[in-house]
């Protein structure tokens, strides 16, 4: 795959592989034990999901070894559970999966039979524990969050934080997504551009979002034309 350093600027190369894996981990690297990145892909419109109410309708180019190179840096990936009921979702290689919900509601997931123990995660309040142990067969590791947390995604990271996940990489869904960088936890938003318009689609943010600007650290452009920004964005 032919893929060129846009910002910092570094010229086309043509790599795949392990050679592709490792250039982009250099790429990709954050310093610190402690960190938060937001990792979605969106159509030039804005849209985090195509036709089939999926992100698999945008992906293409390195997009996928992107995500693997990110999951790979993270102690934790996190995703809300509106993404596993839209999408199934597949589990990290490593990395272990935490699905934030506030109702307990699983439905769609595609989670294997014979996970290890500490490899699923579920965050959600007190009340919907039971759902989620009913849902899953005592599978995931529950994460309880008091009752009067809410839909607060600072309580989904300090109880991840918690329980020893420092790096966190969150995939979405937008209304997570949207949440945490209301509440300022973001510090990068890791952005694949897909080459498509498409409509409709989920947007890639909802809610209440305040004006938030960001500083573009890196960008890189693929065969394929897609885009790769890579956005610090001001703690609050």
């Amino acid at each position: 795959m032919r893929v060129t350093g846009l910002l910092p600027a570094t010229g086309p190369v043509e790599l795949d592989g392990t050679a592709l894996r490792d250039w982009l981990a250099e790429r990709y690297a954050l310093d610190g034990d402690e960190w938060l990145r937001l990792n979605l892909i969106s159509a030039l419109g804005g849209q985090i999901t195509g036709p089939s109410g999926g992100s698999d309708d945008l992906a293409g180019g390195i997009d996928r070894p992107l995500l693997r190179v990110l999951r790979a840096s993270a102690d934790v990936v996190l995703v809300g559970a509106g993404s596993v009921r839209a999408e199934g979702y597949t589990m990290p290689r490593r990395a272990p999966l935490a699905v934030a919900t506030t109702s307990g509601d699983l439905a769609g997931r595609r989670f294997p039979d014979d996970l290890q123990p500490g490899r699923l995660l579920v965050v959600c309040p007190e009340s919907a524990a039971r759902r989620v142990d009913a849902e899953l067969g005592g599978r995931a590791t529950v994460l309880p969050l008091p009752d009067g947390s809410g839909g607060s995604a600072g309580a989904v990271v300090a109880a991840l934080r918690d329980a020893g996940y420092g790096r966190i990489v969150c995939e979405g869904g937008g209304r997570l997504a949207s949440r945490l960088v209301a509440e300022g936890l973001v510090d990068e938003f890791d952005q694949s551009i897909a080459p498509v318009l498409v409509s409709p689609g989920a947007p890639l943010t909802t809610g209440e979002v305040p004006l938030t600007s960001a500083r573009l650290t890196g960008l890189l452009l693929d065969g394929t034309d897609r885009l790769y920004a890579r956005w610090t964005l001001p703690r609050r």
